[in-house]
């Protein structure tokens, strides 16, 4: 998943990307600008916080008019005007798909993401499976386990974290860049040099290939792009061609 997230702390940025959300953080003053952003409707999902800048309640009621479908999560210490209840009223009807009240509690909104992501997709549960051969990998994003043939795979943080972000995202490419910005938040981290992520993808498919010799395929290198977790179909096709 990736998100536009404007007025975010970097500790719930951090929370995010640990979670396996792609977050890119953006300084937009105003709703216009906001739209300018959305227009090619790159994310999503787009958190912001309604109380910094020029954005307020009915924030989400003009991209829904110009039929963008972005989802819009947004945060909110409410007004003094309304009650919380008729002011997340005001914004659900607007177009916005949450409203949470701040400060937000990081795993709240990383909840009301996968949430809204799961009825778009008509999903139950944040599961990503995939089989190759006899190795079937099931990843949990919410409660953030690796298993291999039902076994859990034992990895570090960052190697989690890497994970993570690619099954949330099958099938897209995910490129060197962007890893490292989702690893690595400045100012948090002593960001090491770009060949740490090829580092990573390494140690990954070892001990991915430790589980079950099968399971190496599930991390794909597209020479010149980055990384990827094929699709199901992908997989598939794969190994017909190799029967």
């Amino acid at each position: 998943m990736k998100i536009l997230a404007v007025g975010l702390d970097d500790t719930t940025i951090t929370f995010l990307r640990n979670s396996g959300v792609l977050v890119e953080p953006q300084e937009i003053e105003n709703a216009g600008e906001l739209l300018a952003w959305l227009q090619d409707s790159l994310y999503e999902a787009c958190v912001f916080d309604l109380d910094k800048g020029g954005f307020g309640v009915y924030t989400a009621r003009d991209p829904r008019v110009r039929k963008i479908t972005t989802t819009f999560i947004g945060i909110s210490r409410g007004s003094e005007d309304r009650v919380w209840s008729d002011y997340r009223a005001i914004f659900l009807e607007n177009g916005g798909d949450d409203l949470l009240r701040g400060p937000v509690n990081p795993r709240e909104l990383v909840a009301s993401l996968r949430a809204v992501t799961r009825r778009l997709k008509g999903a139950v549960v944040d599961i990503v499976e995939l089989r190759n051969g006899d190795a079937a990998l099931k990843v949990n994003l919410t409660t953030t386990s690796i298993r291999i043939n039902g076994n859990r795979v034992d990895l570090t943080g960052k190697e989690t974290s890497l994970m993570l972000l690619l099954a949330a995202s099958p099938g897209r490419v995910l490129s060197k860049e962007m890893l490292m910005l989702q690893l690595y938040t400045e100012g948090v981290d002593d960001e090491p040099e770009m060949k740490i992520i090829d580092v990573f993808i390494c140690k990954l498919r070892r001990k991915l290939a430790d589980a079950h010799p099968d399971a190496t395929k599930f991390i794909e290198t597209v020479w010149g792009r980055g990384y990827r977790l094929p699709s199901q179909s992908e997989l598939t096709k794969s190994t017909e061609k190799m029967a």
